[in-house]
């Protein structure tokens, strides 16, 4: 069973129009987002880009009918020279940056304490495990991780647990980690905290702000005027980044405030077609309950 694509509908009002030839699916996963915009549009081309070999071969499978109108790119979402070659700039991106139920349900990966794996969480397969990472880092930056990319409250003394157990060799786990943040509490704890704390670990494997500050720093280059931009996100710190680079580049003066007149002469690159993010609806979260935390915003390239 495929990955059920979250916002679609939404997604694709945002994403396409007249002038919609080529489109850059920069996270394509299993490819519903992708098949969703061929059938809507028998003119369009799709280039799909992810760092997971595994979500590449079901996307493969899954678009086959569609051959000679979507292309593959292995990698990350920032090596954009090489995974458009020579096909130009593109009329619209769509970037989801959701985990798919595919990633999400196989222990193996170890992106869920709701199975019991490798505490792997690397995305591409290859560099540093979460397990390697937890070993690797001393306790402040343990709680560093915690506190900034899962916006976990008492962090050092979640870190602190993680770490002892890590210095034992009990840390191996996805069963592993989730007992030592209980050992922290001397209890159970809720789903939400042990999310965040999964959560923090993967963004900091996967270098995934570090990447999407990059992206974000560059993707104009590479999309035709009234291109559209997408972004569908989950969780707080991926939703500012983007928030603020859409605020930043739609802004149409720059000068520091107080200034009587405007002296920066700066023109605007985008336009905003989404003022305030779009929320999931609550039939969509009946049908699909993970994709109750899902913002979209959107616009266009002046």
């Amino acid at each position: 069973m495929y990955h059920t694509p979250v916002l679609l509908s939404e997604a694709l009002h945002y994403l396409l129009h007249d002038g919609s030839r080529l489109i850059l699916d920069a996270t394509v996963g299993s490819g519903g987002h992708a098949k969703a915009i061929l059938d809507a549009r028998g003119n369009v081309t799709v280039i799909g880009i992810d760092r997971d070999a595994m979500a590449l071969e079901v996307a493969a499978e899954r678009l086959k009918e569609y051959s000679g109108r979507v292309f593959f790119f292995m990698g990350a979402y920032t090596e954009l020279d090489s995974a458009l070659g020579s096909r130009g700039n593109v009329d619209g991106v769509l970037v989801d940056h959701g985990m798919s139920s595919l990633q999400l349900e196989d222990s193996h990966r170890g992106f869920s304490y709701s199975g019991e794996g490798p505490l792997d969480m690397r995305m591409s397969g290859t560099g540093q495990t979460a397990s390697d990472l937890i070993e690797s880092t001393d306790m402040a930056g343990l709680a560093c991780v915690l506190e900034r990319y899962g916006e976990v409250a008492r962090p050092r003394r979640i870190a602190r647990s993680i770490k002892n157990a890590s210095q034992k060799h009990m840390m191996r786990t996805t069963a592993d980690l989730k007992a030592a943040v209980e050992n922290a509490f001397g209890r159970r704890v809720s789903p939400g905290l042990l999310s965040r704390i999964f959560q923090a670990f993967r963004i900091a494997v996967n270098r995934e702000l570090e990447l999407l500050q990059e992206f974000l720093g560059s993707i104009l280059r590479y999309v035709n005027r009234n291109g559209r931009l997408v972004f569908i996100s989950y969780h707080s710190l991926e939703d500012r980044m983007i928030k603020e680079f859409l605020r930043r580049e739609s802004a149409e003066c720059i000068c520091p405030p107080g200034t009587p007149v405007c002296v920066c002469g700066r023109r605007p690159a985008l336009e905003l077609l989404t003022k305030k993010a779009i929320k999931t609806a609550n039939e969509e979260i009946a049908r699909n309950p993970r994709a109750r935390s899902a913002r979209l915003r959107a616009a266009r390239v002046i």
